[in-house]
């Protein structure tokens, strides 16, 4: 008896009638008097589709052959596509891995890529599993053709890239030894060229007004960046009221401008605090550490020089409550933060000063231990030495 399933998988795979008929696993036997065996398959199989009441078309050939149009060519397309999306999506994903910049700048490999590769790879497993065929020529060509377009579009994403000015930068990173803060988070260190506006190295800052990882941070910061200029354009805020550790004192530093002959300052910082939003990044090269460094979209984050990284509080919150470490007390003003900070003294200034020299040591260190005051003072000078190896 004819396979008409199997007719069906060889049609969609765009196989000449005389070449089904001679396929053993059709299993067609034509009579000796039925003439040329393909054209005798071909117009039993409209016979049948037909009920008798189509018969074959003289001199038609695949041109006019609709061809089967049942579940398994729908299923055999579907698996097309699978075997095309999941190559492509896979060598993107790992270019843009390897090269999170320029390659995973517009789009990073985690998660926009995994996601694209994860429903391209749930296509392609629908349609093998539905579908009669499992590898066939024209899957295989799909299988290349989806390694090349990924290949292309790949290069094409990092060429926009690097033509807009984003900077090449790698996916490794190493921790650097004595940086871990009171919440445990260590630096770390990634071989890029230095990140340099005006010949001095950039402290980048991204994160939100209303998360209090954030607003707890922001102290740190601005402590440390006091050390090398004069800052302008600070103010007084407080993370959200509804998120956790409720009303986090903070200095805003969204509008900050720091005047220095060593550091220059860029700060994306949402400014609802309301709600934690993350904000856009207005260049290229921001984008790219971002993409880079911090594809989950946790905040705070901070880039110093393209090459020390942090990702996560750099003070923990519930030290700036009127009862440090309990969370549900009320929050430290402003104010009596900045008070602390003048003294040098208080549960705030402990949380806060560990965080702020190891920012000042890590500028110091791209600055070649410039300042020479600070590089020298005995909360810095250690963790130069063992930053510095």
């Amino acid at each position: 008896m004819v396979d008409w399933d199997r007719v069906d998988k060889r049609r969609s795979q765009g196989w000449e009638w005389d070449r089904i008929a001679a396929d053993p696993k059709v299993d067609f036997h034509p009579e000796a008097s039925a003439g040329d065996p393909g054209r005798a398959l071909r117009a039993m199989y409209f016979q049948r589709r037909s009920r008798g009441k189509r018969a074959d078309a003289p001199g038609g050939g695949p041109a006019d052959d609709p061809g089967p149009a049942g579940p398994d060519r729908t299923n055999g397309r579907i698996a097309y596509i699978g075997f095309l999306a999941t190559p492509l999506f896979a060598i993107w994903f790992l270019l843009a891995v390897v090269f999170p910049a320029p390659v995973g700048t517009y789009l990073p490999a985690v998660p926009g890529l995994a996601l694209l590769l994860a429903a391209a790879a749930i296509v392609l497993g629908f349609g093998l599993l539905r579908s009669v065929d499992k590898w066939s020529t024209q899957f295989r060509n799909a299988c290349i053709f989806g390694v090349i377009l990924g290949l292309v579009i790949a290069a094409a994403v990092g060429g926009v890239a690097v033509i807009n000015g984003c900077p090449t930068l790698t996916s490794s990173t190493s921790s650097v030894p004595d940086t871990a803060g009171v919440v445990g988070s260590p630096w770390e260190h990634a071989a890029n060229s230095e990140w340099t506006e005006s010949g001095v190295p950039v402290f980048f800052f991204y994160g939100s007004i209303a998360c209090p990882y954030c607003s707890a941070s922001s102290w740190a910061m601005a402590l440390a960046l006091e050390q090398f200029g004069t800052m302008s354009g600070t103010s007084y805020g407080h993370s959200s009221s509804t998120d956790v550790d409720p009303d986090t004192p903070e200095t805003i530093l969204a509008s900050a401008s720091l005047t220095s002959q060593y550091v220059a300052l860029h700060v994306d910082e949402s400014t609802d605090d309301a709600a934690i939003t993350t904000p856009p990044t207005p260049s290229c090269i921001d984008s790219a550490y971002v993409s880079a460094y911090d594809s989950t979209g946790s905040i705070p984050f901070v880039a110093i020089g393209g090459q020390y990284i942090h990702v996560g509080t750099l003070v923990d919150p519930t030290q700036l409550r009127t009862t440090p470490g309990d969370g549900s007390s009320n929050p430290l003003t402003p104010t009596q933060v900045a008070g602390e900070l003048t003294n040098q003294s208080g549960a705030a200034w402990n949380a806060i000063a560990p965080a702020a020299y190891i920012i000042e040591a890590l500028l110091c260190i791209l600055n070649h231990d410039q300042p020479a005051g600070l590089a020298a003072n005995p909360n810095v000078a250690p963790i130069i030495k063992q930053v510095s190896g």
